[in-house]
């Protein structure tokens, strides 16, 4: 049977660029997860962070050399032809020229060639040992993006020519976010829980996961959207496990057994990529160190101390607030015009009054609809996928509020399409493929959608 093995890399603290927060606790969980619950042993995994120790006497600390170095030893020691190295980094990326580059500790902007590593040579290094890889990239962070673009358009090219599977954190023109409630970013946090949750996992199930739960922590947490993006190269089955069976039971036997409360509002089960909300755990027990593999605890919020006011002060305050009030409003009826004096308010008993009140009513802009609204930007996929996220949730109070917010989601959806059609008519069949995801299950031009996903798959350069 094929042996699998992780390389986790985790860089906070970069010598020549702004810090992150979170990426050496990313690498560190993702390292946790295979070694407690899928039970591998801990000389399968290989962790290279800030903080981390020696490792055979030899450095582990994320510099581009000690990273190449490990990569090679790691493949040609541990590996055989045909095995599967899981490779996940949380750090910086960016994409210059034609070419899309992780940037380690000692990375240089301003020397990307000779001080980072391309996506191009770490694909090239394990199509040269022979071994398989399944890579997670969470790099596209918002203080790193102005020394370039994000990481994405090259690298979904080279996934296909390499026959890699990769997940990407978000689109090339997104950001990936970190949280400090989490204690992780988004995407490994989202990536934990498939893992965690799903001892059955195959690459659909992975992009499935990711994209639903992304655009949920994303508005739960107040952050941009995350749309993961994920490259399934042409030939790769996505159905097939990614876990060995021995993989799969030791999983099965760790995690701990998860108790399903009944949903409180109705799921929009048909639709793959509508808000999704994970079950409600029940666990007995929780340990500081079940935070580092993504559980998120719940603590409950203390109890506001509380000074008792004297009485002889309450009252004064009453009297204050009475004589005030009473004052101002003698003072503003004495100095009203005649013509604005308040009249006695004729009560309306004709029917007509009652109807135009509610012709008016219906024709006012609905708040929540606007506030989806507001999430649409120019040309942009994504922000219409998060307005019909936001379109979902709203209660119709009148058939005319549910007809309107049912337009609007048909009209994004289309718009949807659209930009996917953009994209596809400049051949950038994997981008347009993605964005061609995002049109809702119960959106009118969805099958048109999936037909041209097809359409466009076929045409993906062959590796």
């Amino acid at each position: 049977m094929a042996n699998q093995t992780c390389i986790s890399i985790g860089i906070n603290q970069y010598q020549f660029l702004p810090p992150l927060s979170y990426g050496m606790a990313d690498a560190v969980a993702i390292e946790h997860f295979f070694v407690d619950a899928a039970g591998w042993d801990a000389q399968q995994c290989l962790l290279l962070t800030d903080m981390s120790g020696e490792a055979a006497n030899k450095s582990t600390y994320p510099t581009r050399e000690n990273i190449n170095r490990w990569i090679k030893q790691w493949s040609w020691e541990i590996l055989h032809h045909g095995d599967l190295v899981w490779f996940f980094f949380s750090g910086c990326g960016v994409s210059f020229g034609d070419e899309d580059y992780l940037i380690p500790i000692d990375g240089k902007t301003d020397d990307l060639a000779n001080t980072c590593i391309s996506i191009r040579q770490l694909y090239q290094q394990f199509r040269d040992i022979g071994v398989n890889a399944l890579v997670f990239l969470d790099a596209n962070h918002s203080q790193h993006l102005s020394l370039g673009g994000g990481i994405g358009t090259t690298t979904a090219k080279l996934a296909q020519e390499y026959q890699i599977p990769t997940f990407l954190s978000c689109q090339s023109h997104e950001f990936s976010n970190e949280d400090a409630g989490l204690g992780h970013g988004l995407f490994t946090t989202a990536l934990l829980e498939a893992l965690n949750y799903h001892p059955d996992l195959n690459l659909e199930t992975i992009e499935t996961y990711l994209t639903s739960r992304l655009a949920e922590l994303s508005e739960h947490h107040w952050k941009p959207l995350q749309t993961p993006l994920a490259i399934i190269p042409k030939g790769v089955s996505e159905h097939r496990p990614v876990f060995s069976a021995t993989t799969q039971s030791s999983i099965s036997a760790t995690v701990p057994e998860v108790v399903y409360s009944p949903p409180t509002q109705p799921q929009f089960s048909q639709d793959t990529y509508a808000p999704y909300t994970p079950p409600m755990l029940s666990v007995s027990l929780v340990t500081p160190e079940s935070i580092g593999t993504g559980a998120i605890v719940k603590r409950p919020a203390p109890k506001p101390i509380r000074k008792e006011i004297p009485n002889w002060a309450k009252v004064s305050f009453l009297l204050t607030m009475l004589v005030g009030a009473g004052a101002g409003i003698f003072v503003f009826n004495s100095q009203m015009p005649a013509e604005r004096q308040p009249m006695a308010r004729p009560v309306a008993n004709d029917l007509t009054s009652s109807v135009s009140v509610g012709v008016v009513a219906a024709t006012e802009p609905i708040p929540d609809l606007q506030q989806a609204r507001m999430y649409i930007r120019p040309g942009d996929a994504t922000s219409r996928y998060q307005a019909i996220l936001a379109a979902r949730k709203i209660t119709a109070s009148t058939p005319e509020v549910a007809s309107e917010v049912k337009q609007s989601i048909e009209l994004w959806s289309q718009e949807i399409y659209q930009i996917a059609q953009s994209h596809a008519d400049k051949q950038h069949w994997q981008i347009a493929i993605d964005t061609a995801r995002m049109v809702p299950r119960d959106a009118p031009n969805y099958s048109t959608a999936q037909g041209s996903m097809l359409e466009w798959k076929n045409k993906l350069p062959q590796g």
